[in-house]
């Protein structure tokens, strides 16, 4: 299996929802060669995500890998460490995220994760009780739904006067500090590796949906996954490589064409 330039310093950086995991089932099954491919050759795979650090971590013990994780929209990021997991900070807390959200729900009709019950947030998400739990356990973001899709405009005006901002993902927006995106933790994360390693890396991103957008631009190689349906995000980034089909199996498919995998 040759590697691309035959230069092993790649970082690989993937968001989870309908890009290494199936939409509906979560399945990663599909992108289990690639995923062999970069433990075989030390490739580090770094999970960007909307999810909580306990969702990842519980990912990542079934995807066989270890290492730092970019959590909750670029909010934070948890190095290993001895001794325990590093969280550096990049968003606000959760509960001046809540403190926030409350204000907005007077004038808006939105509904966020702590208002949900377990079972609630399980038969929407189609995820197991159990990992539904994980999903409650925020460390700085909310997750919402809003009855007009139309008034996030108008939501995120508000938000931002508070240091906030909304996103949009693919099945939940989310309340977020303003200004953080998931391309600022990749950048301290790139600069972390170069620093560790005293070597210089290439970075790589696979995402499908808005917010992945900055990811997506922050990178040497952006990589576009399709929606579930065929369609893709609509984007104009310089590079961009469109993935030849949706979920794990376009994501594995990319990334056997970047690294001229046979």
């Amino acid at each position: 299996m040759p590697l691309h330039n035959l230069n092993k310093n790649t970082l690989i950086f993937t968001d989870l929802d309908a890009t290494l995991l199936e939409h509906k089932s979560y399945s990663f099954a599909p992108a289990n060669e690639m995923l062999n491919f970069l433990k075989i050759h030390n490739i580090p795979l770094i999970i960007v995500t909307s999810k909580t650090k306990d969702e990842v971590l519980r990912i990542q013990k079934l995807l066989g890998i270890t290492g730092p994780m970019i959590i909750e929209n670029g909010a934070g990021i948890v190095i290993a460490r001895k001794g325990g997991a590093e969280t550096i900070e990049l968003g606000k807390s959760y509960a001046a995220t809540r403190k926030a959200f409350e204000k907005y729900a007077k004038d808006f009709k939105i509904r966020g994760f702590f208002e949900m019950s377990v079972e609630e947030i399980a038969a929407n998400t189609n995820l197991p009780i159990e990992q539904a739990r994980d999903a409650k356990k925020r460390l700085f973001t909310e997750p919402f739904v809003i009855n007009d899709e139309k008034l996030l405009g108008e939501l995120n005006k508000m938000a931002n006067k508070d240091g906030f901002e909304v996103v949009k993902g693919g099945r939940f927006c989310h309340l977020i500090t303003k200004g953080q995106d998931k391309a600022a933790a990749i950048k301290r994360l790139h600069e972390h590796y170069e620093k560790t390693f005293e070597s210089k890396y290439k970075t790589v991103a696979l995402g499908d949906s808005a917010n992945d957008y900055s990811m997506l631009k922050s990178v040497d190689t952006p990589i576009l996954i399709p929606h579930p349906d065929g369609n893709y995000l609509p984007c104009n980034i310089p590079n961009l490589i469109k993935a030849p089909f949706p979920g794990p199996t376009g994501w594995n498919a990319a990334l056997k064409a970047y690294f001229h995998v046979k």
